[in-house]
């Protein structure tokens, strides 16, 4: 136990002693099971309403985490906390069992028991549970927090987490509300005839996104392996054999940085539509998004990390050219001149690293205008050479039918009408393996079995990545992407 100071282990050794104690008081400590309860949120709905100082003659059981204690003479008060909320116990040392007193008396804060007894009101106006009986379920032998009422070190809070959830109930509150997001975006699905489906995250080559994955080895078939950086070329697999609607909610591996918004390890929905395009795609995620808002009754007017923006519909759908040109003052289009474009750049003393005019666009993008898009944002017309699976513009050469959704300056999606050629994909991928040999650790591998099943024929099919994480973290109002993940990856304290 080298992870003990000395006052810890002195306390550590001082609690272990006492189960010793509580089995001795009596055979019913530490068992195996406790049902006959009712939940804490239920006795305070039902019981708010109570006058001060009146005792109801309703016996309750209930269970739970001790948070506090204090004492006033005879009187005895504990805070005891279930997953559904936080109430009273007031002991009259002078009217219960002394069994049930010397019980309390080898308690301590963290530890978890099962309790019954009157539900009553102080005259104070406290709702409370005046306690008969008690017995230990399960014995904290840590001390909590000094300050557990307000655990606030971030590295603390991340790497022990469930000391985070059990003192800090806005904590789990989000986490209880990710989890309704989820069900609530499976629901949605559902309902307009999607199947859920479960793809490989160990894959023999990380494909479907442009990302540097994690690599591992198989032994059994002396194999590299990769965990998956997108489902995406699995589940257009599907499409292919048939399913015409699928979708994915699940983890996704890249081995990048780690920043407010980036974690290596996040849950994307992903989701194929045969004979659908980008804009039903577009429309489907609105409609998705509106679903949660109006089931988890949050407004769309949402302020978030100092901004505010409106989630109301429609949401904006605009040209990234159009942006650009915008912003720049220079007007860009499809067809324009690299040398032209660079020219007037040079002009005015904006700097660029783009040797083509399609990443030329996406640059410019990225460095002048993401950040500022507040109100969510349908970003369209995505240049082919950052859009590896995106089918081209029939009207645009070089500019694909691809959109990203943005809101208060983030990603939260990546959605296209999705390429079906199967010669074009393959030399887009042999365009990305050259870029990967040249050493860019992100560039797409080549995929001749994913080109194999497209020359079996894809139905024109529409394709969305959604971001979970990073919806949740506006709808909870939290600007860092751990907030909202339920264990992150954080360095070795040592």
């Amino acid at each position: 136990m080298d992870n003990f100071s000395k006052s810890e282990k002195e306390i550590y050794d001082f609690r272990k002693q006492k189960i010793s104690f509580l089995n001795e008081l009596t055979p019913d400590s530490f068992p195996t099971r406790f049902n006959e309860s009712v939940k804490i949120a239920d006795v305070i709905t039902q019981h708010s309403e109570i006058k001060d100082g009146e005792h109801t003659g309703i016996n309750v059981s209930i269970r739970g985490r001790i948070l506090n204690s204090r004492s006033f003479g005879k009187l005895l008060f504990y805070d005891l906390l279930d997953h559904s909320g936080k109430i009273q116990l007031l002991i009259n040392s002078g009217e219960i069992d002394e069994l049930y007193l010397k019980l309390f008396e080898h308690f301590d804060i963290g530890d978890i028991i099962a309790i019954n007894g009157e539900i009553i009101k102080t005259k104070k106006g406290e709702l409370s549970i005046k306690v008969n009986q008690t017995t230990i379920l399960s014995k904290s032998l840590r001390t909590f927090p000094e300050k557990w009422h307000g655990l606030k070190d971030k590295e603390t809070r991340f790497r022990q987490r469930y000391l985070d959830l059990i003192v800090n109930p806005e904590s789990k509150k989000i986490l209880e509300i990710r989890s309704d997001v989820v069900k609530l975006f499976r629901e949605y699905l559902h309902s307009i005839e999607f199947i859920e489906v479960e793809t490989p995250i160990l894959q023999s080559k990380a494909g479907g996104a442009i990302a540097k994955p994690f690599q591992t080895h198989h032994n059994a078939l002396n194999l590299d392996m990769y965990l998956r950086i997108a489902p995406e070329l699995y589940l257009k697999r599907l499409v292919i054999g048939g399913f015409e609607k699928v979708f994915e909610i699940g983890k996704i591996f890249r081995n990048e940085g780690i920043d407010q918004t980036h974690q290596p390890e996040f849950t994307m929905l992903e989701s194929y539509q045969a004979y659908a395009d980008m804009n039903i795609v577009m429309d489907m995620v609105e409609n998705m998004c509106e679903y949660v808002f109006d089931n988890l009754e949050i407004s769309k007017e949402i302020k978030f990390n100092g901004e505010q923006a409106s989630f109301s519909r429609p949401w904006k759908r605009v040209s990234m050219f159009d942006l650009v040109s915008e912003k720049l003052g220079i007007e860009i289009k499809f067809d324009s001149e690299f040398k032209d474009i660079s020219s007037k750049l040079n002009q005015q003393n904006i700097n660029f690293e783009a040797k083509t005019l399609g990443i030329l666009v996406f640059e410019l993008f990225e460095n002048f205008i993401e950040k500022d898009i507040k109100d969510p944002t349908f970003v369209t017309d995505y240049p082919v050479e950052v859009s590896p699976f995106a089918r081209e513009k029939k009207d645009q050469k070089g500019v694909t039918d691809r959109f990203e959704l943005f809101a208060f300056g983030s990603e939260l999606a990546n959605g296209f009408s999705e390429l079906i050629d199967s010669e074009e994909q393959s030399l887009r991928l042999k365009e990305q393996a050259i870029k990967k040999s040249a050493g860019d650790e992100e560039a797409h591998v080549e995929d001749e079995d994913y080109v194999e099943a497209l020359q079996y024929g894809l139905p024109p099919t529409g394709g969305l990545g959604f971001g979970i994480d990073r919806f949740i973290m506006i709808l909870v109002g939290k600007p860092s992407i751990r907030e909202v993940i339920t264990f992150t990856h954080l360095k070795p304290e040592n």
